[in-house]
């Protein structure tokens, strides 16, 4: 009788939600992320592998906050004729701003969402050669725009945790084309 009360209360006290304590943490992600370009003339698309760095710090009452940088894929072209060649490539980069709520459904297990604020810009250049003349053209614009994430944690121990999540951040419409991205990350937060 005494081993099934206590099996009762051991199982009771690892069912009570965990208070996770407050503290610094930096994160790594290695995504994959679809960053769409929509304008008049269609919609393209540059996918790739896009690292993020983010130090955040955990409140210890399932509320996070995060600043992250993000570096994208760049996209890289060439285009040869007869009579010239144009070639040149364009970068993009976000750095934010995020808040997150963490679910306390069990002590290990803790699926998250959270908004994101970003600022991302927008570099590219390009370069035009013919047989009589060169030129060059720089273009560089940061808008500032809106997310939105999801994702799950598994606490290894109290200060490692693995994340897997989703990403969508809306750029802002650079001159009449419109950016958004989508991207699923896999991660670990140390917690200092």
């Amino acid at each position: 009788m005494k081993a099934a009360k206590l099996g009762l209360i051991l199982l009771a006290l690892a069912s009570l939600p965990a208070v996770a304590a407050p503290g610094l943490y930096i994160q790594g992600d290695a995504a994959y992320a679809k960053l769409k370009i929509k304008d008049d003339g269609g919609s393209t698309s540059n996918n790739g592998f896009a690292p993020r760095l983010s130090v955040g710090y955990d409140f210890g009452n399932n509320i996070r906050a995060a600043v992250d940088y993000t570096h994208y894929k760049t996209e890289k072209y060439s285009e040869t004729t007869d009579y010239d060649h144009e070639h040149g490539k364009v970068k993009f980069n976000s750095i934010g701003v995020s808040a997150f709520y963490d679910f306390d459904v069990h002590p290990q297990l803790k699926p998250y969402v959270g908004a994101r604020l970003g600022v991302n810009r927008v570099d590219a250049k390009d370069y035009y050669e013919s047989a009589s003349s060169q030129s060059s053209y720089s273009y560089r614009k940061t808008k500032t725009g809106i997310g939105a994430l999801a994702g799950v944690g598994f606490n290894v121990t109290d200060n490692v945790t693995l994340d897997a999540g989703y990403r969508y951040n809306y750029w802002g419409k650079f001159d009449e084309a419109k950016l958004h991205t989508h991207e699923a990350s896999i991660g670990v937060r140390v917690k200092f």
